[in-house]
């Protein structure tokens, strides 16, 4: 819709109001953004996407009017919302930001255990199973719960009757604190699932505020329902009946977006991974360092685990990461909007910058960022600018192109010297496009294991190089990328062996 005003509307400060009227069904499915769920004791109703928004006005493409039509999200522009809820009084209802009247809504009870939670680092009930169906205020049929959200880009709401309600204080680095907090229904109660929603929320948010920047929102709800799992500001939606590492997961994933696109604004419509891709890295983080690495799958990398990654990077499709969602094809979607940026990004972290440099680089981005609009350029430059280092190479092969992984090892020669030493030449191919440090693995017959890191400069002119130095004892063995760190096309060409040990 596009509205035409009556004047120009004054720079630095101008100001119009315009009133819309409209209206719509909260259906039980609703493309899994909003929707309703039945529960023994009543409907769970969450609610997204709800109300008109002005398209983004940006500095590159002027209006974005790119329609929203399923596969790229949303990208929208920041504000102050003030939003207002009337229902039945004896729904618990939750909204992003703050709720702004707690007494006309809330009782004298539920207030008290609120005030305890927010100095408690450990979960306490504000609504407990036996209190379900309690009516928050017996003297009227409707309450009007309302909501401050600021500089926000959406808000989204959930209402119940069957809601159980539990909540933590969150401590930022920053010495601030916010305040996480679930709702569930008693048929998702479980200590490998919904009963540990607040303990995950928490510590997502805590470990996330001291790598990147400190979270924003007043509050964090996780609201257990019919939506499998959808971010917004400070609230975010998932699956009732998820259980264990799932259930980790989708809390951990969805509050990650509060980073990534609720912080840093990037466009979703066009560049879906700056915000999956992003986040699934943010997963990969997560994973490490909450609870003592609790669901660190790096832990039992396996060769399955190998498997599964390579086979969303390593695909003959000409289709790249930058390719917009909405024409990407829909078997290529999970592959290049979670999958290979993350992969891209870890590789960046663990074997091209080092963790030092790549994670000063993302929380400098981060910072540069917050509340405007990036683009993918802009997320390259900053990387680069703070590394002090060239990665034009890196982008064009892992975003720009979909250049495959495949170094081999073509011949090894190690030949005693006159003084009693050997001198060795290990002959290295690149059998596809994508150029990468290689990470070599060498052994030797007296038992000795060393590793080199052979520069990425190394291909600038070449597909083949020869790595020759001398050693004490025979070489027995050569592995490339001995950790599987890379997703390599074909890692039977990546090892050699002495005939001679064999």
């Amino acid at each position: 819709m596009k509205i035409s005003l009556p004047e120009k509307l004054a720079a630095k400060g101008g100001k119009i109001q315009i009133i819309i009227n409209y209206e719509f069904k909260i259906t039980e499915n609703g493309l899994d953004r909003s929707g309703r769920l039945k529960t023994k004791n009543g409907w769970i109703t969450e609610v997204g996407q709800w109300f008109p928004r002005m398209c983004v006005y940006d500095n590159v493409n002027g209006w974005n009017t790119l329609p929203y039509i399923g596969v790229g999200d949303f990208y929208l522009e920041y504000g102050n919302i003030n939003y207002e809820i009337t229902a039945p009084s004896n729904l618990l209802v939750f909204g992003s930001g703050q709720l702004t009247n707690p007494k006309e809504v809330l009782t004298e009870t539920q207030i008290k255990r609120l005030e305890l939670a927010k100095q408690s680092d450990k979960t306490v009930f504000i609504r407990t199973a036996d209190e379900i169906n309690q009516i928050q205020n017996k003297n009227q049929k409707q309450l009007t719960w309302k909501f401050f959200c600021e500089n926000t880009r959406d808000v989204a709401w959930a209402a119940s009757s069957a809601f159980i309600w539990d909540a933590a204080r969150i401590n930022l680095p920053n010495g601030k604190s916010s305040l996480a907090m679930s709702a569930y229904p008693i048929e998702s109660v479980g200590d490998n699932t919904w009963s540990r929603s607040t303990e995950y929320a928490k510590g997502t948010i805590e470990n996330i505020s001291k790598y990147l920047i400190p979270y924003t929102y007043p509050t964090a709800v996780a609201i257990a329902g019919p939506v499998s799992g959808m971010e917004y500001p400070g609230i975010v939606f998932c699956a009732a009946f998820d259980m264990d590492r799932e259930f980790w997961y989708d809390i951990s994933h969805e509050f990650g977006h509060n980073w990534f696109p609720m912080l840093v604004g990037q466009n979703e419509r066009v560049f879906s991974w700056m915000d999956e891709g992003f986040n699934e890295y943010l997963n990969y983080f997560q994973d490490q360092t909450f609870n003592n690495g609790e669901f660190d799958s790096q832990k039992n990398f396996n060769r399955n685990l190998v498997e599964s990654r390579n086979k969303y990077v390593l695909t003959e499709s000409d289709e790249a990461i930058m390719n917009r969602p909405d024409v990407t094809k829909l078997s290529n979607r999970y592959a290049l909007a979670y999958v290979k940026p993350r992969i891209g990004l870890m590789i960046l972290r663990n074997e091209v910058l080092g963790k030092e440099r790549f994670d000063g680089a993302l929380k400098y981005y981060a910072e540069q960022w917050k509340y405007k609009h990036p683009t993918p350029y802009d997320f390259f430059h900053c990387i680069e600018n703070y590394s002090g280092e060239s990665l034009d190479w890196f982008w064009r092969g892992w975003f720009l192109e979909n250049w495959q992984i495949d170094q081999a090892i073509s011949k090894v020669e190690s030949v005693a010297d006159s003084a009693k030493g050997f001198d060795n030449a290990i002959v290295i191919d690149n059998l596809q496009k994508m150029p990468l440090a290689v990470v070599l693995e060498i052994k030797y017959r007296n038992g000795k294991t060393e590793r080199t890191i052979l520069p990425v400069e190394i291909w600038l002119r070449n597909k083949t190089y020869t790595y020759n130095f001398k050693s004490d004892t025979e070489i027995t063995n050569v592995a490339i990328d001995p950790d599987k760190d890379y997703p390599d096309k074909n890692y039977n060409n990546n090892v050699w062996s002495n005939p001679i040990f064999k």
